[in-house]
């Protein structure tokens, strides 16, 4: 005697959030793979240019295959899209799915200008829409519990901020690595940036969360070994927090032997210090030890931990913790970073429109 196997979910699917994933590169699988798992979320669409893409993923994951954010929007039960398109396509398709009534949440950098991430966070604002950036380092236990400690005044004053990624990015295997990549990655244009923008800018925005507001800052940028690309592939800054803090910034995808890469966020406080090393929090102050590991942490479960997270705003209204203001912040502080490098001199913040022609 057979049995047959009912697989019930608490959730109804009525109360489910429909997303559509827009661009469906390595982040973008991973962001579909996460909301068809997600209890609080349904995968209604899924979306590329590139149509093959487009339907192997419809089929993994169950979702309507789609070849443009146009199509995938006719369909009403798309409440939310999540684009994870080239740098350039960010706020163009996010200002798209915000205009037509959708939440979005945008991968980092949320544009590549100023004006374009300012542009669609006021007009989610402004349309009463959910907007978040894929920030999800936010969502890491040590720096959910770093940033707690330096609330709690378990660090006393922070002091000093410093910052190092050291990360390898090769011409062949990752700016080069198929035509689509040869499209976009490495040009000013439709990158933005380079190391500062794509690699460290969820540093900068960790560095920005535990620090505050940049008031002031000075950088230096470069390309040194990477010919084929217009972008820096080396970085460093000193910040001036308006807290009356310091910071250092020190960013490269140049790093060899790729056995030793790492990032490290290091914080200085008159009662302790602290260190994040790549996922790992240790703490050091007079009452003893902390330590939180993340070496078990799995690719892609912070970006689950965001997605399921932007759900539940959505769902409750509540406001989101990687908002569209959150988005601007880093981006200008980059920026400004280039404007300094460019002009040899320091840079005050908030920019002028100087920073907005970047």
């Amino acid at each position: 005697m057979g049995f047959i196997i009912f697989r019930c979910s608490l959730v109804s699917d009525l109360d489910k959030v429909g997303f559509a994933v827009v661009g469906l590169g390595v982040i973008g699988q991973v962001h579909a793979s996460n909301i068809s798992s997600l209890e609080g979320c349904r995968l209604v669409a899924v979306v590329d240019q590139l149509r093959a893409r487009a339907e192997e993923a419809g089929k993994r994951f169950g979702a309507i295959p789609y070849c443009s954010i146009d199509e995938a929007l006719r369909n009403p039960e798309v409440e939310a899209v999540v684009i994870a398109t080239p740098s350039y396509l960010h706020a163009p398709q996010a200002l798209y799915a915000l205009q037509n009534g959708r939440h979005v949440l945008v991968e980092k950098p949320m544009a590549t200008t100023l004006k374009g991430a300012q542009l669609i966070t006021r007009t989610a604002e402004r349309m009463g829409l959910r907007l978040g950036v894929v920030f999800q380092e936010r969502f890491l236990e040590a720096a959910k519990r770093l940033k707690e400690a330096i609330s709690n005044g378990m660090l006393g004053r922070v002091y000093l901020i410093e910052a190092e990624l050291k990360w390898w990015r090769g011409e062949g295997e990752y700016y080069r690595s198929d035509p689509v990549a040869c499209s976009w990655r490495g040009y000013w244009e439709t990158e933005g940036g380079g190391v500062l923008m794509n690699q460290a800018i969820h540093t900068i925005d960790l560095m920005l969360w535990f620090g505050g507001d940049a008031e002031e800052v000075s950088g230096m940028t470069a390309n040194a070994l990477h010919p084929s690309i217009e972008v820096e592939d080396v970085a460093t800054a000193v910040i001036k927090f308006k807290n009356g803090s310091l910071g250092t910034i020190s960013a490269t995808v140049n790093t060899q032997p790729t056995t030793r890469q790492y990032r490290k966020i290091r914080l200085y406080g008159e009662k302790g210090q602290a260190e994040i090393h790549d996922l790992s929090l240790s703490m050091w102050m007079d009452g003893g030890e902390v330590y939180v590991d993340g070496s078990m942490i799995g690719f892609g479960e912070l970006h689950k931990r965001l997605v399921a997270e932007f759900a539940s705003c959505i769902k409750s209204g509540s406001e989101f913790l990687v908002g569209g203001a959150e988005g601007v912040r880093s981006l200008e502080l980059i920026k400004a970073i280039y404007l300094s490098s460019r002009r040899g001199e320091f840079i005050t913040l908030p920019p002028t429109e100087d920073v907005y022609a970047l």
